[in-house]
């Protein structure tokens, strides 16, 4: 009954917390698919990206909803995140990080690292992108295999450790977990602390793209579960080494296991605290979410307005109270799940993680909670983050 009672506080505090931020819904990160070309041809790639891709939003249209943020809000307060495609085939993207940057955007990127050779690893440095996530995915035959290309690995460890050279102050690894990887962790886990990576972070690929019907590519539930333990244990090693290693923000887990494989709970941020805009210039809230659930369009949407009057599904999720998760006493933690996981607005997410780790819970039996519109908050003013 203890425990009961005790995952019924917790679940109350986070729930409160959860209502308190979508209220105030402070931009703090601003995806920017700089284009959906890319120099590899992923086997998992959840946009279905190649050299002939769209080529992104003309550079003047970025700056100008750069512009158009610095002038509401602050911009130190936001972290520019660069993505693709792969960023670094863009021709001009040193010309739209130096306008970024003036504004007063932090700026992060996330790379396969084929293009990061010692030179770009310096104008990298230089143009003062301080947060450079690489993708990792296993020994070389393993990661090879999942990017569709010979030496693939490494081109990436080459450039984590020219990154590290030229001075980038913080670069992660990030491992895209598959059945064929899931006996590697180990081993990865080894690769990516040896080459200096600042931290390191595994996820499991989510059924879009080209991996949405790939029986190589998705995790069964027995296996996620086994993922989950493997990282408990591995960020135990990495605590007492000094190496910090984080399961992904993808779905709650349950109190029993948040604190053992993530720095933070639980939290699906998107279009709360997270905004993405996209190649065609969609506004979305992070890039990996379908294109339903899309805001507008800055060729005829100003970003402000939608940001700050649109995005309602994203901070009143009462609509995922459907299917399994209508009843579930975790909905006002869970909240239906990470987003990019509804794949319709009906059909419910692929699957739930916490009951993948407690198979011998009813959930139904548990503490319930109000829905989250029904608590007495106030309606804050937003004006923490405004100039």
């Amino acid at each position: 009954m203890f425990a009961s009672l005790q995952s019924f506080i917790q679940d109350t505090k986070w729930g409160l917390y959860q209502n308190l931020e979508s209220d105030l819904h402070d931009l703090l990160y601003l995806f920017w698919e700089a284009t959906r070309q890319c120099n590899l041809n992923c086997r998992h790639c959840g946009s279905d990206c190649s050299k002939d891709s769209h080529p992104g939003l003309p550079a003047q249209v970025v700056t100008q909803t750069l512009e158009r943020i610095a002038s509401v809000y602050s911009a130190q307060d936001i972290v520019l995140v660069v993505t693709g495609g792969e960023p670094l085939v863009r021709p001009d993207l040193f010309d739209v990080l130096k306008i970024a940057a003036r504004l007063g955007f932090r700026l992060g990127m996330v790379t396969n690292g084929i293009s990061v050779s010692k030179p770009m690893a310096k104008r990298l440095a230089e143009a003062h992108v301080d947060n450079i996530v690489v993708s990792l995915d296993g020994p070389k035959e393993t990661h090879d295999w999942l990017r569709n290309r010979d030496g693939a690995f490494e081109r990436a460890c080459r450039g984590i450790e020219n990154l590290l050279e030229a001075g980038v102050p913080f670069v992660e690894a990030i491992t895209c977990a598959t059945p064929k990887s899931l006996e590697q962790l180990d081993e990865t886990y080894r690769i990516v602390k040896d080459l200096g990576a600042h931290a390191w972070r595994i996820f499991n690929i989510f059924p879009a793209g080209r991996a949405k019907n790939d029986p190589e590519l998705l995790l069964t539930d027995a296996q996620l579960a086994r993922l989950i333990e493997n990282v408990a244990r591995l960020r135990a090693i990495g605590q007492a080494e000094g190496f910090p290693v984080n399961l992904s923000e993808e779905g709650f887990l349950g109190w029993d296991w948040e604190s053992r494989v993530r720095d933070s709970p639980y939290f699906c941020r998107a279009g709360i605290n997270i905004a993405g805009l996209m190649a065609d210039g969609a506004i979305a809230a992070c890039p990996n979410l379908p294109t339903w659930m899309n805001q507008g369009n800055v060729l005829h949407d100003d970003f402000i307005d939608v940001w700050e009057q649109g995005y309602r599904l994203f901070r009143n999720r009462s609509w995922t109270k459907q299917g399994a998760c209508a009843t579930c006493s975790k909905w006002n933690v869970c909240r239906g799940n990470s987003l990019h996981l509804w794949r319709t607005p009906d059909g419910g997410p692929s699957w739930c993680h916490y009951q993948i780790l407690h198979p011998d819970t009813d959930l139904q039996r548990s503490f319930h909670l109000p829905r989250p519109d029904w608590l007495p908050f106030l309606h804050l003013q937003r004006t923490k983050q405004k100039r």
